[in-house]
């Protein structure tokens, strides 16, 4: 064993991971390290580079970098990402939580204060849930997957950030009348990467990201947002809204099923990129 100093660390992973990062994802992947398995904040890393490490230096850390050398998503190496300020467990039994999700639910958020009843359809690791929860504290909250993988591993974050959901193991393409809740919101970032898009994608989410959670047939791109629009027929309140992810090269088809099922005012919402991400609908 022997001690580091910040800079030691920063030029190993550069040395390790300059064939598979560009200079400035080596930089958010060298503050993350540094303050998981020392401590070290970021300002550290740019004031004090000759600082010397508060332990030893172990395997762990090269054992990080060696996953990450085969493209392991950085959130798996460590097993936790943030999403919307609260820290969130992930393993490759859940997708991780992307930026443009934390957008939808800065939506809900601005137009649902009052809402008293939520679900999250297709869970995962519970991000939208739980930062529903946080955020709306006088909605009761529900969710839906159909892995029970997932189930548990949103159950574990629900619990972690200090709120309480109810839980529902099910497959929303198939799951009719597994419940008789009227909800106020119906919120969604279901599968809906088409399986042509695929070489688009780049190998730290196309191998190691589940893909029963990212991708849909071509010829049936559109099967969750369709069942989703059929519970919603059953079980949005009078005067609810839907709030779903969508894919952006789908954006118009999206809108035109859900118009098509009978939901009329719907509007398309762009996220930070100009892109239409967002399609909310209501009652």
């Amino acid at each position: 064993m022997q001690k580091m100093t910040i800079e030691k660390i920063a030029d190993i992973v550069k040395n390790k991971l300059q064939n598979v990062f560009n200079e400035n994802e080596i930089r958010q992947i060298t503050l993350q390290l540094l303050q998981h398995f020392w401590q070290i904040p970021a300002n550290d890393f740019y004031i004090d580079k000759q600082k010397k490490l508060n332990c030893d230096f172990d395997d762990d850390f090269l054992q990080a970098v060696k996953l990450l050398q085969n493209h392991t998503p950085i959130q798996y190496v460590l097993g936790a990402t943030e999403f919307y300020g609260l820290k969130f467990s992930v393993d490759k039994n859940v997708l991780i939580p992307r930026p443009e999700t934390e957008e939808l639910v800065d939506l809900i958020i601005a137009e649902n204060k009052d809402a008293a009843t939520i679900i999250d359809i297709g869970t995962g690791s519970g991000c939208i849930a739980v930062a529903l929860a946080k955020n709306i504290e006088k909605a009761k909250i529900y969710a839906l997957d159909i892995s029970e993988k997932a189930i548990e591993k949103a159950s574990q974050n629900a619990e972690n950030n200090g709120v309480c959901i109810n839980f529902f193991c099910e497959d929303i393409l198939s799951a009719k009348n597994f419940t008789q809740i009227k909800f106020d919101c119906i919120v969604s970032n279901p599968p809906y990467v088409r399986e042509c898009e695929k070489p688009k994608m780049k190998p730290n989410v196309l191998d190691f990201e589940p893909h029963a959670a990212l991708f849909v047939p071509d010829n049936d791109a559109l099967k969750f947002y369709s069942a989703i629009a059929d519970f919603a027929i059953s079980n949005l309140a009078d005067n609810g809204k839907i709030y779903v992810e969508i894919n952006e090269n789908l954006a118009n088809e999206t809108q035109n099923l859900f118009k098509q099922k009978g939901f009329t005012a719907t509007k398309l919402h762009k996220d930070l990129n100009n892109k239409n991400r967002m399609l909310r609908v209501k009652n």
